[in-house]
Parts: structure tokens; sequence; C-alpha cells
């Protein structure tokens, strides 16, 4: 009866064991597909997915926002949020085009290390904000503003810097998914700028046009460094013609000379 009943097993666990290589190889070739999928997800918002994009930097004699990331912070050291973030513009966009065109919605946000080999590991250590204004002229969207929060948060938690690149056309009227928002006023990220103490410098570098929110959060920070190609003005074009206040070209709209001459910047 014993050997009748454990000859009633042998067949069942050789399918069981012959079918374990085959469980692992259709495991293992899941697992490939999904880490290709990652790898596929990371490329597009990299500057080598986004030729066009950069060229154009390149024409103005601008670098692109990675560009000017790549050049800030220690080799490998970025660990980035948000990476995955697209505009809030699913309802009227499809999501393919989103994560082609709206990169990180428009800003890149992590923890990497600056200057290193001048300071202990520990002091190195630094957040970093770097507005793009390649996606969307750098404007302030729904999760933009969301990436930027979770890293102040971050910031001030771990006493860290932050270094902040401002470049951008201020707020986004177009992230239609948002329909909770309080008139677009109910967002923390200027008071949890301006409100940061850490006792490490905020930090924050102009390039190009940066009006409205951009300019906000430029304004705040303790340190001020613009480039002469700078225009920084708490409203850009439309929004003054809109106010009936006359319409004027981005460049005449606080240029970085006058700005210096009223020494609320660096050159």
């Amino acid at each position: 009866m014993a050997d009748s009943s454990k000859r009633g097993r042998e067949p069942g666990s050789a399918r069981i064991l012959n079918a374990q290589p085959e469980q692992a190889e259709t495991a293992q070739a899941s697992a490939s597909r999904e880490l290709q999928e990652l790898y596929d997800r990371r490329h597009i918002g990299s500057d080598d997915a986004r030729p066009e994009a950069v060229q154009r930097r390149h024409r103005k004699h601008y670098r692109s926002a990675r560009e000017n990331l790549n050049d800030l912070i220690d080799v490998g050291s970025l660990v980035e949020y948000g990476q995955f973030a697209v505009a809030a513009q699913r309802q009227r966009r499809d999501y393919k085009e989103l994560q082609r065109e709206t990169s990180g919605d428009g800003v890149i946000t992590g923890l990497a290390k600056v200057n290193s080999q001048h300071f202990p590991d520990r002091r190195s250590h630094t957040a970093v904000v770097i507005y793009d204004y390649s996606v969307l002229a750098g404007t302030q969207g729904y999760f933009n503003h969301a990436k930027i929060d979770r890293l102040l948060d971050v910031a001030r938690r771990q006493n860290l810097p932050v270094v902040m690149y401002t470049e951008g056309g201020g707020g986004r009227p177009g992230d239609t998914d948002i329909t909770t928002q309080i008139a677009g006023l109910n967002v923390p990220t200027f008071a949890n700028w301006a409100s940061l103490t850490t006792g490490k410098p905020r930090i924050a570098v102009n390039n190009g046009y940066c009006f409205a929110g951009n300019a906000a959060l430029f304004g705040a920070a303790d340190v001020r460094i613009a480039t002469q190609a700078s225009n920084i003005g708490m409203a850009g074009p439309a929004m003054i013609e809109g106010g009936g206040l006359g319409s004027f070209a981005p460049t005449e709209i606080g240029p970085a000379a006058e700005q210096w001459k009223a020494g609320v910047i660096a050159l």
C-alpha cells in the first residue's frame, strides 16, 4: 500500500520538478521585460531622446536643464525625485504624448552631492531644483509644484542647502485634470520656500526669462545669481497686457542690467 502511494506521487512530483526551470525562465523573462520598460521610460526624459529641444537651446547659446544639472553636481550622485511625472493634462492629451512633451512636468528635482572633493561627504549633500524651459516654457504646473514641495520638505528635515535654477514662465493655466483648485491659489510652494530655514543657503540661479511664480522663487532666495541674458519680472508679457498695462517684449521686462543696478542680483 505504501509502495502504491509512493508510486502515485511520483508523476506529480516529477511534473513540479520539471516545471520549475520553465517557471524560473518565464519569471526571468518577465523581469527582463519590466526592467527594459523602466529603462525605456527613463530614456524618454533624457536629452538623447529630445534632440530637437536640446538643439533649440543650443541655438540660443543656452544649455539644457540636464546639462546645467550635470555641470552642478558630482557625477553619478543624483537621486532624482518624480522623474516620471507629466503635466496634469490627461483629459485633453494622449499620455504617450505627455511623456514625450512634458517630461518631469517641467522641473528636475532630487538630491545630489556638490563639490564633495572640497567638503566632507555629509556637507556636500544638496537639494537641487532645475526648471526645464524646454518643457512648456518652464511653467509651474500641478505636479511641478508637488515635486518641489516634496523636495523642500526633505531639505527641511535633513538640513540641506538648496540650489534652484529658476528659468521659466510662471503659472500654467492648461492643467485641466485638476478640478478642485481654488482659483489656483492653494499652492504652498512659495510659503514653503520662503520659510525654509535650515541654516544652509538657498541659492537661486537664473538665465533667460524668469517671470511670475518663477521670479517669486528667485526673489525669495538667500543668494541670487543671474546671467546678463536674464529677464526677471513678477509678470510676463501676457499678464502685463491682460492687465491693461500695455504690450511689452519679454526682453523689455526686468533686464539683468536694471536688476543689477537695483542691487537685487549678482551678475
